[in-house]
């Protein structure tokens, strides 16, 4: 098997081995003695082990890399995981009472392996390694090396029944490092963080009593009768996300970066992502079904491969100016695991079903098969254009490789726009659900505190509490200034346009302004707005434009105002070359976008002007947001 080897020239660290052990291979998890008899236990064995590395996150921190390469011949899906065989004779056991509950004992054996070398030279080997239930935690699988010990865990594990529940098939879950391996590297970032992907197929060997598979009911989709009058309705909530970082690199694309240097480098973060469905009478189940994948349903068309979506987002305040400096593509779910609460009555696969959650872990989050551009979703109605996408370039039904590496489609923020003195910032991540009757709740973020570990890496710091709804919420307070927060809402999609108001200590040189100063802050958030153009119906699908605004009109009257060079605008790169163009005349301030940069969903833009007129809440006027599409602004 031909290895690539990734070994950094690194200085020596003095080797850390006072490590408590966990589960070592002749010590298996034992069944509870309630597991042991209860008819709801699986019994698996395993076929097939895929792993691909997040070798960015290795490089920043000096820990070299012995793999395989990806095994060649797969489907674009899977191209770049490597395969290992599995032991079939081995037994792995879950409970499933309905869907899956815990793991309750067993182990799996892989076949070859991986090595990691240590940044004080040390390798070490995980050759026929082995999988089994966590001690600490029945939702969560340990790596054991060929040493005994756990330096490895698997978590945020998405699964389903496939093959007429012949096989259990984990789709996509965390490889993650123990607190004991990171102290052991000498590198204390390590605890915790994402170090790949894996997929595993496994072979049900005993099938225990599934409830949730016992019947096939009939999903009660957005927009069907719903009992006692009215229709079911889809209203899926954002429960929390963990904001982590992948990897960094030079603005040149090569090496690792080194903080608030002169490279400025381009960080990238990706979230690991928790929702929830609701549990009232009329909560709609929620269609689920992965792209090229077709649905044995008509909703919300025959044979349709439409899913939700997550974007996530990076913001800062500055001065009180609210700016964004980060975001992803557009992630396509795939399959939802329904845990959740007593009223979950689905088992994993492809339905959302009432009071059932579902979490993305950080490896598909980041997964260059599951991130596409933004622009080929229309997010009011939350229609993908398959054809001619990145998955589908010439519209044959057939999925290609998407081409992104560990770059494309990607959040990457520069290390500049991290390391501003006094900016508080903040994440976020939310869903777009077809159909979804409030957006809103399906919005989360909290802040963070991005700061450079040394040696080319990065973490978000210290994150606060998940708070539901929109960033522009948290910035000005809509209940308690409701004229200086403003939702648009149209068929089209929503738009929020907020202002803030900062008095001055003096007014700008060379502004002729005189007496006192104040600097009015506009932001404006395209939402979910949208005017597409495209072509074909769904799910031949093809969108050719989908844009949302080109300029914003303020009104100032003749009052007199101050556009300070260089600081009225403000979008997310660090590119002064596409900013907004500004013009004054009698009706007020117009900024204009050039080609290329207008202010399409998803996306938050800063306006800003000075004045020696004070604000007057009695006063309010109309913002003007021009659409970017000629043919109908």
């Amino acid at each position: 098997m031909k290895l690539v080897s990734i070994v950094l020239a690194t200085a020596l660290l003095p080797a850390s081995i006072g490590i408590a052990l966990a589960a070592t291979p002749d010590q298996p998890l034992e069944r509870a003695a309630d597991a042991a008899a209860s008819d709801s236990v699986w019994n698996v064995s395993g076929t097939e082990f895929k792993l691909r590395f997040n070798t960015g996150l290795f490089e920043a921190y000096g820990v070299g890399l012995d793999a395989p390469e990806p095994t060649p011949g797969q489907a674009p899906a899977d191209a770049e995981f490597f395969v290992l065989d599995m032991q079939p004779t081995d037994g792995l056991q879950f409970n499933a009472p309905r869907g899956f509950d815990r793991f309750v004992g067993g182990v799996l054996r892989v076949d070859g392996g991986f090595s990691f070398i240590l940044p004080n030279g040390e390798r070490l080997a995980f050759n026929d390694f082995q999988i089994r239930p966590s001690r600490s935690n029945p939702m969560q699988l340990d790596v054991v090396g060929k040493d005994g010990r756990v330096w490895l865990y698997i978590n945020h594990l998405m699964f389903r029944m496939v093959d007429d529940n012949a096989n259990f098939y984990i789709r996509s879950a965390d490889l993650r490092a123990t607190a004991a391996l990171a102290e052991r590297a000498g590198v204390a970032e390590l605890a915790n963080a994402y170090l790949g992907e894996i997929k595993m197929m496994t072979r049900v060997v005993t099938a225990g009593r599934n409830d949730a598979l016992a019947g096939s009911p009939t999903p009660d989709f957005h927009g069907s009768p719903a009992p006692g009058g009215g229709t079911f309705e889809a209203d899926v909530t954002m429960e929390s996300f963990d904001m982590q970082f992948m990897r960094c690199r030079q603005s040149s694309g090569s090496g690792t970066c080194d903080g608030a240097g002169p490279d400025n480098g381009e960080v990238v973060f990706a979230p690991n992502s928790t929702l929830r469905n609701s549990n009232l009478p009329n909560s709609a189940d929620v269609s689920w079904y992965a792209k090229f994948q077709t649905s044995p349903h008509n909703y919300p068309y025959p044979g349709n491969d439409q899913h939700p979506y997550l974007i996530w987002n990076i913001y800062r305040v500055v001065d009180g100016q609210l700016e964004q400096v980060g975001a992803s593509g557009l992630k396509h779910a795939f399959v939802t695991t329904n845990s959740g609460g007593p009223g979950c009555g689905w088992s994993f696969g492809n339905i959302l079903g009432r009071d059932c959650r579902d979490t993305y872990g950080t490896g598909n989050n980041d997964s260059s098969s599951d991130l596409g551009p933004r622009s080929e979703l229309i997010a009011a109605t939350g229609y993908w254009g398959r054809c001619g996408s990145i998955f589908d370039t010439n519209c044959d039904g057939g999925e290609n490789a998407s081409g992104n590496g560990q770059y494309g489609s990607r959040l990457i923020v520069r290390e500049s726009q991290l390391s501003v003195p006094g900016a508080q910032y903040y994440s976020d991540s939310w869903y777009v659900v077809q159909d979804d009757i409030n957006i809103y709740n399906t919005m989360t973020h909290r802040t963070m505190a991005p700061a450079s570990g040394g040696g080319g890496g990065w973490t978000p710091g210290s994150q606060g509490p998940n708070v539901v709804g929109s960033v522009m919420d948290t910035w000005v307070n809509p209940v308690a200034n409701p004229n200086q927060n403003v939702e648009i809402d149209t068929a089209e999609g929503h738009t929020k346009v907020a202002v803030k108001v900062k008095t001055l200590d003096a007014c700008p040189d060379g502004s002729s302004l005189t007496g006192t100063c104040y600097r009015y802050d506009y932001v404006v958030n395209n939402l979910d707005f949208g005017r597409a153009k495209t072509e074909g119906d769904p799910p031949n699908l093809r969108v050719l434009s989908n844009l949302g605004f080109r300029s914003v009109t303020i009104p100032t009257a003749f009052a007199p105002v101050f556009v300070e060079p260089g600081a009225h605008f403000a979008n997310i790169d660090v590119d002064a070359g596409n900013d907004w163009t500004v013009n004054l005349d009698d009706v007020g301030i117009t900024w204009t976008a050039p080609a290329g940069n207008e202010l399409n969903w998803g996306t938050l833009y800063r306006f800003s002007f000075i004045s020696s007129v004070a604000p007057d809440p009695s006063i309010t006027s109309n913002v003007a947001l021009t659409v970017a599409d000629d043919s109908s602004p």
